[in-house]
């Protein structure tokens, strides 16, 4: 099934269920209601607007769908900002007198398009919401515009009208709709043709619905299927005819991703939240499936609903439940169960979509599609968590694919994000196939270039080798072993008894690291700060050195502790030595040094547990050697 078939579909069942809008509308973001009496005059204007603070935001309610804008002058119906509407925008000082003068014809243009649009449309209308609307706009002034209550917060905002003592809009009342509808019908629509969607002889869309909801893209929107340039067209065609979609099948496929797009209300904690979209770096992921089952456990696999599980003493009683119930579906999938078994009531042939989209200009480039099912879905994500699990495991458990995505980011922000690892990566999670190589370089490239660091927001220390990024590394080369890419597999904990030199390296490095921080205490350069990079790409050229410095380290241990914790660290280093076939090797390639990190990360944790360790390690840790160090 194609996207824009699945898409279609879905909103055959919305329409089926009565959750869909009719057509000619759509959700709009409307901030302000004037309130008219009969007789057209201003009753108030009520704020409709939702949230508290600086963090106010418009209401989100179906409205006849807003116009396709450029440059030229198109109007809204019913609805519109307060240029359109009131005929008043916020004047911009900034720019010449001569564009200033420009700016006022165009604004009395706007408005006068939007009272004529009306004229036309409501002429022959009885209905007193209508008439009203009708009336206020035949005797309004924008010189009146000051004396409006929420004047200036007003400005450049969507209103839409309602009728004193009546909570619906006037756009929603019958006779409104009727008058759409006609002026619908009495339309050319345009040449008819085979619809790509539904294969029926329908009138053919020319221009497509606006894509609102898309993480850097035009705030009016962007079109999915456009055709803007005659080199993008064929056979003579124009626009819409290059790829013909009937009007209807446009409008159910533009109304679907609208919804799966749109925000749904707010977290207990105040942020937005959205059901059916996550964000990879740029990209803006929609994803939906069949059945409601089915679509809040990919919701739960896609990682969106992690702040909903965490917080469910905040949730009503039944969604506290049904979020108990999904907590523990996911539970028992990590610990391997298939879905059958983990949640028997759920039809794994269930169909699930993901779609991929990032702006291009004011169109949308589709970054990845996958279409699969639900069984193969929740099985592609626990080979996932499985290729990524680790002793100890990284936090948090299981990682949403976006906060591995961060890891990858300079300074971890979501906009450093490389853009074209975030549709691949996400594409090989579910198809099952190998990690991008890119994947893997990338996480060595800022294993070895960035240095720990506080979050400014949260006071936790972000550490070059976190957990988040060896899991990654784990999880690349373990997916690499069973595409039978490399011939090694990676070991889940601790492996004192391979001999791989990468792995065995990286151990032995947290070794010396520890044996520095013994002997002299906190420093503001380690040796992981300092030699990470090189020790990891050619031990050949650090190692020696670190090694010589170690003996330096001992003898400061001795005097300071004792002879048994130096003894147990020579005793350390020797045993990790003894794998390593005499030579240190001159270069790692960036697999092996996956592993060297690999092995380090489980030769700290040994160290952070204090796990067969002497106890005496942490107090001449504590005690600083200021004397001058060797490396």
């Amino acid at each position: 099934m194609t996207i824009l078939q699945s898409l279609a579909t879905r909103y055959e069942r919305m329409a089926k269920d009565g959750k869909a809008p009719i057509p000619g509308f759509a959700p709009a973001q409307i901030s302000f209601a004037i309130v008219l009496d009969k007789a057209g005059n201003v009753v108030t204007v009520d704020d409709l607007r939702v949230g508290e603070g600086k963090k106010l935001r418009p209401k989100i309610v179906q409205a006849p769908t807003a116009p396709k804008r450029t440059v030229g002058i198109a109007t809204g119906v019913f609805w519109d900002k307060t240029s359109y509407v009131l005929g008043r925008t916020k004047p911009d000082m900034t720019v010449s007198p001569v564009k200033q003068a420009k700016d006022v014809e165009r604004l009395i243009k706007e408005h006068a398009a939007f009272v004529a649009r009306h004229e036309t449309l409501l002429s022959e209308t009885n209905d007193i919401g209508c008439f009203a609307l009708l009336a206020f706009l035949r005797g309004w002034s924008a010189d009146a515009y000051d004396a409006l209550p929420y004047a200036m917060e007003m400005l450049d905002q969507n209103v839409a009208f309602r009728l004193h003592y009546e909570n619906e809009f006037v756009h929603d009342r019958p006779a409104a709709r009727a008058a759409l509808m006609a002026e619908a019908d009495g339309q050319d629509s345009g040449p008819k043709g085979m619809c790509l969607v539904t294969g029926e002889t329908l009138p053919i869309a020319r221009l497509h619905p606006s894509i609102k909801g898309i993480a850097g893209a035009q705030s009016s929107g962007a079109a999915l299927v456009s055709f803007n340039l005659d080199s993008f067209t064929s056979y003579g065609h124009a626009q819409g005819a290059n790829a013909p979609v009937s009007e209807a099948a446009a409008f159910a496929y533009a109304t679907t991703l609208n919804s799966l797009l749109a925000n749904d209300g707010t977290t207990a904690n105040g942020r937005t939240r959205y059901r059916n979209r996550v964000m990879l770096g740029e990209t803006t992921v929609a994803f939906w499936a069949e059945h409601g089952k089915a679509e809040i456990l990919a919701r739960a696999l896609m990682g969106e609903e992690e702040e909903a599980i965490a917080d469910d003493d905040a949730l009503p009683v039944d969604e506290t439940t049904e979020t108990s119930k999904l907590r523990d579906v996911l539970t028992l999938m990590q610990d391997g169960k298939p879905l059958q078994q983990a949640a028997p009531d759920m039809d794994a042939a269930s169909r699930v979509y993901v779609l991929g989209l990032s702006p291009n200009a004011a169109r949308l480039s589709v970054r990845f599609w996958v279409e699969q099912t639900l069984g193969d879905f929740a099985r592609h994500f626990q080979q996932h968590w499985e290729d990524l699990r680790m002793d100890p495991p990284p936090h948090p458990w299981p990682p949403p694919l976006w906060r591995l995505l961060l890891e990858l980011a300079p300074q971890r922000k979501a906009e450093n994000v490389p853009p074209h690892l975030s549709g691949e990566v996400m594409r090989a999670v579910l198809t099952g196939l190998p990690y991008p190589r890119a994947l893997l370089t990338q996480t060595i490239m800022r294993i070895r270039s960035d240095r720990d660091e506080e979050d400014r927001r949260t006071g936790r220390v972000l550490e070059k080798v976190s957990d988040l990024r060896v899991a990654t590394l784990k999880a690349c080369l373990a997916r690499m072993y069973r595409w039978k890419l490399i011939a090694e597999d990676v070991p889940v904990s601790l492996d004192l008894t391979t001999t791989n030199s990468a792995y065995r390296l990286g151990r032995l490095f947290s070794v010396l690291e520890q044996l520095q921080r013994a002997a002299l205490g906190q420093r503001n350069a380690t040796v992981r700060d300092r030699f990470y990079a090189s020790a990891s790409a050619t031990p050949a050229l650090v190692f020696p050195s670190l090694i010589r410095n170690a003996r330096n380290h001992s003898k400061t241990i001795r005097t300071k502790v004792g002879a048994g914790l130096a003894e147990w660290f020579e005793d350390r280093i020797a045993e990790i030595a003894s794998g390593l076939e005499g030579a240190f090797p001159k270069t790692l390639p960036m697999e092996e040094q996956g592993r060297f990190a690999l092995g380090y990360y489980h030769q700290r944790d040994v160290f952070r547990r204090k796990k067969d360790v002497p106890a005496e390690i942490e107090t001449a840790a504590a005690t600083a050697d200021l004397s001058e160090e060797g490396s």
